[in-house]
């Protein structure tokens, strides 16, 4: 198995991060320890179940692992809760570090890592992608999923009878969105609220499919309503 890598994205440096040198060590630190796959961490004689963007924590380790004192590393910590980037959850021995939205942004490195985790085939390297694509499922509470609910609640206040889609297949759209089209959060959360109080659309967009298919146009004409409204986040 390969140890495979991470994404970086440029909300790092728009942010100033890449100025503060120690915190950027340990950003990055964190984000090539977290787990990019569910399992079992051996830690002495008790087993620790892991889930994607977690991994297990000690300052003492950290601070040998990237040169920083414990109580620079304890600093930078208080900082990364505060802004919404991480949760850590101590034990006696030791404690859980979780990436907050890892799947979000770290969605196209886990798809590669998975890749190469799989035994050589035949088949081309092409149809083990797609392969593992086709496999991905999202969790209740992930970004996609949530996103996806959003625009099933808004179009249910309007109908009620309307046919539940499968909310895995909607996600998969989100997913793309995020990943491949390069869309923020944001802007897809305040397009699907737009478009669904708009008179025309609300009836032509009723499926996350056809939102990412019509995504500039809305995005368009909601810039040019007075009453178009983005919200405002950051994450990494």
């Amino acid at each position: 198995m390969t140890r495979g890598y991470v994404r970086l994205w440029r909300k790092s440096l728009d942010a100033g991060w890449i100025k503060n040198h120690k915190l950027w060590v340990f950003w990055s630190y964190c984000l090539m320890k977290a787990s990019w796959k569910e399992y079992d961490a051996i830690v002495g004689s008790q087993t620790v179940p892991l889930m994607p963007g977690q991994f297990v924590f000690g300052r003492k380790v950290a601070s040998q692992e990237t040169g920083l004192t414990e109580r620079e590393i304890r600093t930078i910590i208080d900082f990364l809760k505060k802004a919404g980037n991480m949760t850590i959850k101590p034990t006696n021995k030791f404690s859980i570090i979780t990436i907050i939205n890892w799947t979000t942004y770290q969605s196209e490195a886990i798809e590669n890592d998975q890749l190469n985790d799989q035994p050589p085939t035949n088949k081309g390297p092409h149809t083990s992608i797609k392969a593992l694509k086709n496999k991905k499922t999202f969790s209740s509470d992930s970004t996609e999923i949530r996103i996806a609910e959003l625009l099933l609640e808004k179009i249910i206040s309007r109908n009620p009878n309307f046919k539940k889609p499968n909310l895995q297949s909607w996600a998969i759209h989100i997913d793309q969105m995020i990943r491949i089209d390069e869309r923020t959060i944001e802007d897809i959360q305040s397009v699907i609220e737009w478009s669904q109080e708009d008179k025309f659309w609300q009836n032509n967009v009723l499926s996350t499919g056809k939102l990412r298919e019509k995504f500039d146009q809305l995005y368009l004409k909601m810039g040019s309503n007075e009453n178009g409204v983005k919200k405002e986040a950051w994450e990494i």
